[in-house]
């Protein structure tokens, strides 16, 4: 542990804008010079990498990240998506198996509708989970009471 006088308070503030990289090239130059010059300023800065450190391993999860999550384990939310990607194969294969039957033989047009059909249900199915998972993390929003 360092047992010298912190520095000033000036460069306290310079040693935290430039551990934060909020430094712009010009000043950070200049700061990183004296640093080779100031054995104590070096050490300063070299605690405050440490303490930056630190406080980023205790930062708990943002809320919304919590509930993107949640979301993540729901068995609605999953089994919803398992039947999007099951909807959305049999209408494609589906599909494409009716265009080939139709282009060889006329009158099957009622399985081309009914594949589209299937295809439709899977992209409502898929909408509203999708708006289900925003509304459920638009209350966590850090962003939505920003104004320009």
């Amino acid at each position: 542990m360092n047992h010298e006088s912190p520095p000033l308070h000036e460069d306290a503030m310079l040693a935290m804008a430039y551990v934060d990289g909020e430094l712009s090239p010009e000043a950070r130059k200049a700061f990183e010079a004296r640093l080779h010059e100031e054995p104590r300023l070096a050490d300063h800065v070299a605690e405050m990498r440490s303490l930056a450190l630190v406080a980023r391993s205790l930062i708990p999860p943002e809320p919304e990240d919590r509930e993107w999550r949640r979301l993540g384990r729901d068995s609605l939310q999953v089994a919803g998506l398992r039947l999007v990607w099951l909807l959305g194969g049999v209408a494609l294969l589906g599909l494409v198996a009716a265009i080939a039957s139709s282009l060889s033989a006329e009158g099957t047009h009622w399985g081309i509708l009914l594949f589209v059909i299937t295809g439709g249900l899977g992209f409502a199915l898929l909408l509203g989970l999708t708006l289900r998972e925003r509304l459920a993390v638009l209350p966590l929003d850090p962003y939505r009471k920003l104004q320009r």
